[in-house]
């Protein structure tokens, strides 16, 4: 498996074979030889689900404890990681009250998300357009895909991220603010963002720079000392090694173009 997998290696469970979902987990099903027959089941309640041999589609599941009561269930688990990351930045740049809006009226332990085609699921490329296509106009099935999503601990790191990261703190000190060792708040990161902290904060510090260097309101001393660099030289130069063109260079390019 590499990183631009969304899929996990597939199992199967036989009848009578049980799964602990002990946070929020999403299996990628494909048809059936025959229907299956699952029982859930978490501390204030249980379900009875059933499958027909045809169905084809995401199961969601929160917290829940699964049962194979009759046939087998064969499963793709879901890397979650890339999508609640990606539905992180989307939440973030929505006002207060569209954020509201999208509040889950309730926790639904497991919930359907039936698929005509899964192939989109085999690039992680492709399973991101095709995310972020259903996240403009989402059907009730796949708002609860985005519950499920919210109710994360990887969508809400990320956006602990988002949000502290325009002060300019070293990782040391959010994490301190997360409330957990600096060595777990790396791996917690990680995990959550598919790389190194400090690498994605650098970068994240880069596109809000350029972002105002593009729209020119600010010079470039003080776009520098607003995003927590140095100086404006400490600004040019990261900025050229990473993109390979100055700040000066890019707003030259931007002025061209516009004029």
């Amino acid at each position: 498996m590499t990183d631009n997998d969304v899929l996990l290696p597939l199992e199967t469970l036989e009848a009578a074979a049980k799964r602990c979902a002990p946070a929020q987990d999403v299996w990628l099903l494909p048809p059936r030889r025959e229907e299956a027959r699952l029982e859930l089941s978490w501390e204030e309640g249980a379900e009875t689900l059933t499958l027909a041999a045809d169905w084809q589609g995401l199961l969601l599941l929160d917290r829940v404890d699964v049962s194979v009561a009759a046939g087998a269930l064969a499963f793709q688990p879901v890397r979650l990681e890339p999508l609640s990351k990606l539905l992180a930045f989307v939440d973030e740049a929505k006002t207060d009250e569209a954020r509201d809006a999208d509040a889950p009226a309730g926790e639904a332990r497991c919930a359907q998300l039936p698929l005509a085609d899964l192939s989109a699921w085999q690039d992680r490329k492709r399973c991101e357009y095709w995310f972020l296509l259903q996240v403009l106009t989402p059907s009730p099935a796949f708002a609860a895909l985005l519950s499920l999503l919210r109710r994360s601990e990887s969508y809400w790191l990320v956006r602990f991220l988002l949000a502290q990261s325009t002060c300019g703190d070293k990782l040391q000190a959010l994490g301190e603010r997360y409330g957990v060792s600096y060595s777990h708040f790396r791996r917690l990161c990680r995990h959550a963002l598919g790389n190194a902290a400090k690498t994605e904060l650098r970068d994240w510090r880069m596109a809000r720079s350029l972002l105002d260097v593009a729209e020119g309101r600010e010079n470039l001393t003080q776009v520098a000392l607003k995003h927590g660099y140095a100086s404006s030289s400490h600004f040019s130069n990261e900025i050229k090694g990473l993109i390979g063109v100055s700040p000066r260079g890019l707003s030259n390019i931007i002025q061209l173009a516009t004029k």
